[in-house]
């Protein structure tokens, strides 16, 4: 495997966790959230599957240009007949909630899980953990390459860092978030076009999107 992990208890887990980030520096593991059993042995399988090296995958990712990546999905969807204004929706003013990690608790009921699991990586940054877990390539969720250039660009211009990788969730620590509506509904796009589901079947708008983003220190990704 390219990363171990360590069991905790689920009221401990967001403490454990940033107790290992801290220590990052000396250790040299990354350590990301996971969640339950079960989505650590799907990430084992993921990981053991035929695939590029982490390195290469690296390597690609740094040829890709978010900005033309979102352009030329534009276009793959507007040759389909759609338009992503019909979810753009009305700027419903400053959202007081910001979210919090989530992978430690129960999908539907919201409670926190007896163990779950903490993953430990050999990585330089944050932003090389898709390549490292081989995460993405089903469905919307872009390739592992497209999932190091955005989180890579976005570590640049928000101090975005990947904390939780598990069950077709991506979830972000954000250090310098938009503080104002252009800069939040700007990300908000960036946002759609990288994982449309967090509005389809989620916020519902880009624009309730952009203002969950506004001074927010969290951020959650999700595919099908």
């Amino acid at each position: 495997m390219t990363f171990t992990s360590i069991k905790v208890a689920g009221t401990e887990a967001v403490e454990r966790l940033n107790e290992l980030r801290d220590q990052f520096a000396q250790t040299g593991e990354y350590p990301f959230l996971i969640g339950p059993q079960d989505d650590l042995e799907r990430m084992i399988e993921s990981d053991e599957s035929p695939r590029q090296s982490p390195e290469e995958i690296i390597r690609a990712s740094q040829k890709i240009d978010v900005d033309e990546w979102v352009a030329e999905r534009r276009a793959e969807m507007k040759e389909f007949g759609y338009s992503p204004y019909e979810d753009l929706g009305e700027w419903p003013g400053e959202i007081h909630e910001k979210g919090s990690l989530c992978l430690h608790k129960n999908a539907v009921n919201g409670n926190v899980l007896p163990e779950v699991y903490i993953g430990l990586a050999q990585v330089k940054t944050s932003w090389h953990l898709p390549a490292i877990l081989n995460f993405g390539g089903w469905n919307d969720c872009p390739e592992p390459e497209v999932q190091c250039a955005f989180h890579r660009k976005w570590q640049a211009d928000w101090g975005a860092e990947i904390c939780s990788v598990g069950g077709g969730v991506i979830e972000c620590t954000v250090n310098e978030p938009p503080q104002d509506q252009q800069s939040a509904m700007q990300l908000a796009w960036e946002q759609y076009w990288y994982c449309g589901d967090i509005v389809v079947q989620g916020c519902e708008t880009i624009s309730n999107l952009g203002a969950t983003l506004l001074k927010s220190p969290y951020w959650f990704f999700w595919w099908d």
